[in-house]
C-alpha cells in the first residue's frame, strides 16, 4: 500500500512541480511558437504555461501529459496548415515516460503528431492532438 501511494504521490509531484519555468509566447506569437512553447512546457513539467496554452476542453489531456510523461523534447515543427477555424501543426518529437506509465499505445522513443489550434481570447491555443 505505501508503494501505490508513493507512486500517486510521485506522479502528482510531477506534475505540479516545474523542473524550470517557460514563459507564455505573446498574444502575437503564431501558432508554431505556441506548440513550440507548449511542447517546452511539457518537457519542464511547467503546468501553468502548458494550461495556458490549452483551451478548457483540452486542459484535461494537459493533465495527463504532465502526469504520465518524464520528458518530451520537440524535434521538428511544422508550419501552420489552415484548417476551417483553425489550423494544424505536426511535430516530431522524443518522449520519455515515468518508469511507472504504461501505455502501450504511445511508447517512448520518436512519435510524429499533429496539434489543432484555434484563435479564442486574443491568440492561440490547442484545442485537439493527436496522430493525424
Amino acid at each position: 500500500m505505501a508503494a501505490v501511494v508513493a507512486v500517486a504521490g510521485g506522479g502528482w509531484w510531477w506534475e505540479t512541480t516545474p523542473r524550470y519555468e517557460v514563459p507564455v509566447p505573446s498574444a502575437g506569437a503564431g501558432p508554431d511558437d505556441v506548440v513550440r512553447a507548449y511542447m517546452r512546457a511539457l518537457d519542464a513539467h511547467d503546468g501553468a504555461t502548458a494550461r495556458a496554452l490549452s483551451t478548457a476542453g483540452h486542459r484535461p489531456v494537459t493533465g495527463a501529459w504532465l502526469a504520465d510523461t518524464s520528458g518530451m523534447k520537440a524535434l521538428k515543427v511544422s508550419p501552420p496548415v489552415p484548417d476551417g477555424g483553425g489550423v494544424h501543426v505536426a511535430v516530431a518529437f522524443d518522449l520519455h515516460q515515468h518508469w511507472w506509465t504504461d501505455d502501450p499505445s504511445m511508447r517512448p522513443g520518436r512519435h510524429d503528431w499533429t496539434y489543432l489550434l484555434v484563435h479564442q481570447q486574443g491568440r492561440w491555443l490547442i484545442r485537439d492532438e493527436g496522430m493525424g
